[in-house]
């Protein structure tokens, strides 16, 4: 049976799960580094803080916040904007069992909802949510613009999307055969069908065809790929996948962080923080 790109991404990252969803408090974004961070955490936390940076406390509200992961950030968004409630989706089942057991000894289960869920295939009614938050999700969504179109569905009038994004700019990653092959390797290896491939200034084309107004939109590319590349090719974090995906994956997810800081200064690569309003009826 011929696996699907959903399944190709669950089977990628269900790997090691119980291992994994322990270490580094169970993040997973790249995070967000400068001079000062030399820790994993500190750069995760960063880069939410920066996501939120405009956001004051709800007290009321719905989030629906995509590609949750283990629900690590998931709590943090909780903690900074206080909704009513945030549901937490992700392709991987593994992740969503791990997150609902960890929200318990939390004691936020009647805060924030789990669910397994594909992001294209939103399942709720539309204007349901105040928030739409996605964090470096997209870019291994099939497509991008499928699930921009049902976040512009199920937002409430004057809704936000709040969005972190691993930008693959498709004139730049084609510009000649060594970039071509380049790129077509990164996006094999790290589920991005070619449907994503977009500048900066084409995503927010994108958007706003779709009916979103920009607030902003930022390039934030230095301050991702270059401090997250340089963290895992520290021995101790090569070690570390290795324990925790095998020798084989492990050296691999090493080498693509290698690459990922490689394609950077290659310009082939950037990262994107956004913020969006749905326009008013």
């Amino acid at each position: 049976m011929k696996h699907t790109h959903e399944n190709n991404v669950e089977k990628f990252y269900s790997l090691s799960t119980d291992i994994r969803g322990l270490q580094e408090e169970g993040y997973l974004s790249f995070g967000y580094w400068t001079d000062e961070i030399t820790e994993y955490s500190q750069a995760v936390k960063t880069l939410i803080n920066r996501i939120l940076k405009y956001e004051k406390p709800l007290n009321s509200g719905t989030v629906l916040n995509v590609a949750c992961g283990y629900g690590s950030e998931t709590v943090e968004i909780y903690k900074k904007i206080h909704p009513e409630k945030i549901i937490a989706i992700d392709i991987t089942d593994s992740h969503i069992q791990f997150a609902k057991h960890q929200i318990s000894s939390l004691n936020l289960s009647d805060k924030i909802d789990f669910e397994k869920m594909d992001a294209c295939k939103l399942n709720f009614p539309a204007e349901s949510f105040d928030y739409v938050i996605g964090i470096e999700g997209p870019a291994h969504f099939n497509t991008r613009e499928i699930f921009l179109r049902k976040a512009y569905e199920m937002l409430k009038p004057k809704g936000v999307l709040l969005l972190s994004d691993i930008i693959v700019d498709n004139i730049v990653a084609g510009k000649n055969l060594y970039n071509r092959i380049i790129a077509k390797f990164c996006a094999k290896h790290w589920y991005m069908p070619k449907a994503n491939w977009m500048s900066i200034k084409e995503m927010n084309n994108l958007l706003n065809k779709i009916g979103f107004d920009i607030d902003f939109s930022e390039s934030a590319g230095k301050y991702v790929y270059p401090g997250f590349s340089q963290y895992n090719l520290k021995m101790k974090s090569i070690k570390n996948a290795i324990r925790t995906r095998g020798i084989r994956i492990g050296l691999a997810l090493s080498f693509i962080s290698w690459l990922l800081g490689y394609v950077h200064r290659r310009k082939m690569i950037d990262y994107v923080i956004l913020r969006a309003i749905k326009k008013a009826a």
